[in-house]
Formats: structure tokens, C-alpha cells, sequence
């Protein structure tokens, strides 16, 4: 059905192979990437109704709308409006009207950017981390957070930062030795040989000073065992339980130049 189409109906071959004359459009053409694209939508369209023997060309609103609410279990928002655009691009090439504006579709695709995750913003760089630790005050919030942030500006992840253990680390003349646990590894059961040594040199400046701060902190801390980066309630005590990875989230958030304290009850961390 669809070669027969094609035979009869000139069209701009953007997603197929052979070149045919163009059609006066007042659309500007699709980038070369993106007619990369498309051409691999519409295969993907066009053996998913093979196999179910189902039209191409013209393609009933309901038969997009199955292909479409089947891709939404693997793909983004953002592919599946891909591969609506590319169904709707064959249809206009082939002179045929568009499935893809049927309501049932544009309410699958709304769905799908509804539901979507959203994107997660950029790591704050090195510079930035350690800007942010040098307007820590000497508070034990303070101390703790900026221990955090330059550790973070060394290059330790999240889950390193709130895996780590007192009793893991050693201080030497060059820096510190930190023992980090791998994921998915019980620390009750876990051999030793299973862990894995990161080397903290330590900086040239002591005010930036990774080495100096996670010392710090462990002092003002009283930390000999445990936990390393534990919560602090508001009235200053140090709770036991580590922190995990959102609350760093929410002191990277909070100790960002551009945030401003509102007189309002924080979430402790």
C-alpha cells in the first residue's frame, strides 16, 4: 500500500530512499539530522503495522494512536512527538491529510510530556563548589557543609559523600586516605578487599582546603566513628543517621549564591 502511494503521488523523499521532486510547501525544509530521524520513525511505524497488517498510507488515527501508546512504555515525550511528526511529514509528502491531529493522538502525547521526569539541572562545577564553601559560616552546619562541598569539588558523587565512614578514613602528610564501600554491598558482610581507596591531596590554600575542612568538621563533630555527613536539627544537635543524597541536593541548594533564606522553617539537613 504504502510503495503503491508513492508510486502515484510525487512527494519530497525525506525519509525515503529515492529522491523525488519537491512539492511547493510554505514548511521549511527538515534539518539533515532531522530527516535522519524521521526516516527511522517512520521504518519503526511502518514494520510495526507490518507485523500487525495494518495501513501506512494513508495510517487511520487509531492505528497511530496503538503505535504511539505502545512506544510510550520505552521512549521519552520528546521521541514519541518525534515519531508522531514523522508520520504527519510522510502523510503531507504523500499529499494526504495528517492522522497525527487527531485527538486521540495529541491526548497521547500530552500524556507523555505530562508524565515526563523532569530534567535534573547540571552538577555545579568545582569553582562554583568551592566558592560556595568559602561563605560556609564556622557554625557545625557550616563546618559540616563546607567539608561536604569541597569534598564535592575534589570530584567525590553524591554517594560517596554520604557512604562515608570515620573509621574509613586516614589522615596522612600528603592528604587523606578515604576507604569508599562499592554500591549494592552490605557493610555488615562486606570483605575488605572489596573496598576501594580515594586519595585526597591537600590543597595549596588551607582556607580551600579539603583536607583541612573534612578535619574540621570531624573535631567540631566529635566524630570518631560512623556516619560522616550526619543531619543537624535546629537546635544544633548532630543526629546519628547519614544523610542521603536528596539532603545534599538540598545544601547544594541552599548554600547557592543565588538562594535567599526566607523567614520561614527549614527543612533540617
Amino acid at each position: 500500500m504504502t510503495a503503491d502511494i508513492r508510486q502515484r503521488l510525487p512527494g519530497t523523499a525525506l525519509i525515503t530512499d529515492q529522491p523525488a521532486p519537491m512539492i511547493p510547501s510554505p514548511r521549511r525544509p527538515a534539518r539533515p539530522e532531522t530527516q535522519r530521524l524521521y526516516k527511522a520513525d517512520w521504518a519503526a511505524f511502518e514494520d510495526w503495522c507490518s507485523a500487525r497488517a495494518l495501513t501506512t498510507l494513508p495510517a487511520d488515527p487509531a492505528t497511530v494512536a496503538a503505535f504511539l501508546t505502545e512506544a510510550a512504555t520505552s521512549v521519552g515525550a520528546g521521541a514519541l512527538g518525534r515519531r508522531a511528526a514523522a508520520i504527519a511529514a510522510m502523510h503531507r509528502q504523500c499529499g494526504l491529510a495528517s492522522p497525527a491531529g487527531d485527538l486521540a493522538v495529541t491526548d497521547i502525547l500530552r500524556r507523555a510530556r505530562r508524565s515526563a521526569m523532569p530534567r535534573r539541572p547540571p552538577p555545579a562545577r568545582p569553582a562554583a563548589l568551592i566558592r560556595m564553601a568559602t561563605r560556609c559560616p564556622r557554625d557545625l552546619a557550616g563546618l559540616r557543609d563546607r567539608a561536604l562541598l569541597l569534598l564535592a569539588a575534589g570530584g567525590l558523587g553524591r554517594a560517596a559523600l554520604v557512604g562515608l565512614d570515620a573509621e574509613h578514613i586516614r589522615f596522612t602528610a600528603a592528604g587523606a586516605e578515604l576507604s569508599e564501600r562499592p554500591a549494592g554491598i552490605d557493610r555488615a558482610t562486606e570483605p575488605a578487599s572489596e573496598r576501594t581507596t580515594i586519595v585526597i591531596p591537600r590543597g595549596s590554600r588551607l582556607a580551600v582546603c579539603a583536607v583541612q575542612a573534612l578535619r574540621d568538621w570531624l573535631d567540631g563533630s566529635n566524630t570518631r566513628f560512623g556516619p560522616v555527613f550526619r543531619k543537624i536539627d535546629r537546635w544544633g544537635t548532630i543526629e546519628h543517621d547519614r544523610l542521603g543524597t536528596d539532603a545534599i541536593r538540598r545544601i547544594l541548594a541552599r548554600r547557592a549564591p543565588h538562594h535567599r533564606r526566607r523567614a520561614r522553617k527549614a527543612t533540617p539537613a
